[in-house]
């Protein structure tokens, strides 16, 4: 189920309720120390929702259910970062993997096939993640085969030059996952890149360095299970072999920016409080780009 309608009460409690029984399964499968870390409060507060007898509590809608759970076979380790949207299971839950010991090209891979799987493996508004995470107990040890029978070398971003500084401005339906937020930020500031992360719904995020650097990081950050999400516009600039990148920056640093609001189906930072740190870093004409609209 794609579409924007809005769920009643019965339909979120009904959602959520199958939510709490998945996790519960998935506790009991990943009970030794770090296998599955997740909120406890996050789970009281879902549960408390569902309890509350009082109409108004649409408009104030729990977070989603935001966890990591750690998958080890042979020698090997991946991280599986899980987000259940309100709507889950009527719509796919949002799933990704990361290990440190896979290359780039093979997260990539992995996160291509579990979006493939997802689509067209899974029983549509039934309950998937278990199923997701029996798939990737069966077959995640097969990326870390073919990489090690296949250990091409790999040029690195930081090795390359492309002598062009480039910006990128996303957007997204939504951003949400508390581990997502903290890998998108990890990862600019792990290329040495600066912008920010504006989580909510829409979500929006600019990013900027060298193109190569910019470019591995999209390339990674866009196969993180995303309902949509796309680069709206795309500035690119020459620079002089000598030339200081940090010269063409609009920002320092890469940081997430602004407090969520909490309002359903409708978080995000405040519109006002975006425009104004739009303008503090000289990118205020981006404001209308992105929303399609003038700033009165």
């Amino acid at each position: 189920m794609e579409s924007e309608e809005l769920f009643n009460i019965d339909q979120y409690g009904e959602n959520y309720e199958m939510q709490i029984s998945e996790v519960e399964i998935l506790q009991s499968m990943f009970s030794g120390p770090g296998e599955l870390d997740i909120d406890p409060g996050l789970i009281h507060e879902v549960v408390d929702w569902v309890n509350e007898e009082n109409e108004s509590k649409l408009e104030r809608m729990p977070p989603p259910i935001d966890f990591c759970v750690k998958i080890s076979s042979s020698n090997n380790n991946v991280e599986v970062v899980i987000t259940l949207p309100p709507e889950y299971p009527k719509i796919l839950p949002e799933i990704y993997v990361r290990s440190n010991e896979l290359s780039r090209a093979n997260q990539t891979l992995i996160n291509e096939d579990i979006g493939e799987y997802l689509e067209n493996e899974t029983i549509p508004e039934e309950p998937s993640v278990v199923a997701v995470i029996s798939w990737l107990q069966e077959h995640s040890e097969n990326y870390f085969i073919k990489q090690n029978l296949n250990p091409s070398p790999v040029q690195k971003a930081q090795d390359l030059n492309s002598g062009k500084f480039s910006r990128y401005w996303i957007y997204s339906h939504h951003i949400y996952s508390k581990n997502k937020r903290k890998n998108i930020v990890d990862l600019a500031l792990e290329l040495g890149l600066s912008g920010f992360l504006m989580s909510g719904k829409p979500g929006i995020m600019c990013v900027e360095g060298r193109l190569e650097h910019v470019a591995e990081w999209w390339a990674v950050v866009r196969n993180w299970n995303w309902k949509k999400i796309s680069v709206k516009i795309q500035e690119e600039l020459e620079i002089d072999p000598e030339e200081v990148v940090d010269g063409k920056r609009l920002f320092t640093s890469f940081e997430e920016i602004g407090l969520v609001k909490e309002c359903h189906r409708g978080n995000h930072m405040d519109m006002g409080e975006f425009y104004r740190y739009l303008e503090s870093h000289n990118c205020a004409w981006m404001f209308k780009e992105l929303f399609g609209i003038e700033k009165s």
